[in-house]
């Protein structure tokens, strides 16, 4: 393998898929193992939703969160035991994401991570039912116009996903009249997301704050690498900071640009999405045209066949 600086980054939701996963287990028994220390946990067979759904019920906040972070965390483990992660520079994860850098960079044990990830989804589900509120996806137009957007409309920029593609979040009203006005701001085009909520708006304060309460009882260690902030997009080890900044995401915007923009500062220049599809590898594309981006079952498949 190449000698590049690395990145692993981690999938958030929406990423999820029946069949995600499966792939993985050819290559390594470390997910596999990841599935039996999960079902303990959970008390349901994640293994099972994840390799044959149905979707409705992987797409569930309180399955699909410990799912990508598990599936997530078994890949990461897969390319380690491999000796493919010898230049790893930084980890980072896109929203639920970011929890599983953070068992990955070992600031936290993987049960202990998996059973915040659990409260956190079923914060976030009960936050969402409480408040009407959705998402949506605008594609082109500049930053300050679709800022301007959002100003006036009510709602949030909730993600910073690349050049011209932001997720605008809050309530749903507020969302539709963003929508309805997108195209005076140059978007091209606007794409509602079938979500259970407004995430990384103020609609998911009373999330965060269940969240802190966790939090405060559990320790969180120093990374054995730099970890990706979603909230401030810069690289962060002091455990205290790493943990009020997880409070703070939920509510507040994913800048995801600005998080593969440091990666890529600290010397990362291959970038491998640990979880489930190729988002990420395909925002990293957008963000960084010189990087080498690829999922880790395309690293791990690459190399199974080139040591026969």
């Amino acid at each position: 393998m190449d000698k590049f600086g690395q990145a692993a980054l981690f999938s958030g939701q929406g990423s999820q898929f029946v069949g995600m996963g499966r792939a993985l287990c050819e290559f390594s028994s470390e997910l596999e193992d990841c599935f039996v220390r999960a079902r303990s946990l959970l008390g349901f067979d994640l293994q099972e939703l994840c390799w044959n759904g149905p979707l409705e019920k992987l797409t569930a906040p309180e399955v699909c969160q410990p799912a990508l972070y598990v599936v997530g965390y078994g890949a990461f483990c897969a390319l380690r035991s491999a000796g493919l992660l010898e230049n790893l520079r930084v980890c980072g994860g896109f929203s639920l994401g970011e929890w599983t850098a953070l068992a990955a960079a070992g600031a936290v044990n993987f049960e202990e991570g998996l059973r915040m990830v659990s409260l956190r989804a079923k914060y976030m589900r009960e936050a969402g039912e409480a408040a009407d509120g959705t998402m949506a996806a605008l594609l082109g137009g500049e930053r300050g116009a679709l800022e301007e957007l959002c100003r006036l409309c009510g709602v949030t920029a909730a993600n910073y996903n690349a050049p011209g593609q932001i997720v605008i979040s809050g309530e749903r009203d507020r969302v539709a009249d963003a929508l309805s006005r997108a195209a005076t701001f140059g978007v091209r085009k606007s794409v509602p997301l079938a979500v259970a909520g407004a995430y990384h708006s103020s609609l998911m304060a009373p999330a965060a704050e269940r969240l802190a309460k966790d939090l405060a009882a559990i320790a969180i260690g120093k990374p054995t690498v730099p970890l990706l902030s979603n909230v401030t997009g810069e690289a962060v080890e002091d455990p205290e900071i790493i943990g009020h900044l997880l409070c703070r995401q939920i509510k507040e915007p994913v800048r995801w640009e600005s998080c593969l923009q440091t990666a890529w500062d600290l010397g990362a220049e291959e970038f491998i999405e640990c979880g489930a599809g190729n988002v990420l590898v395909n925002l990293t594309g957008k963000n960084l045209p010189k990087a080498r981006a690829r999922t880790a079952e395309d690293v791990l498949r690459s190399v199974s066949r080139a040591r026969g």
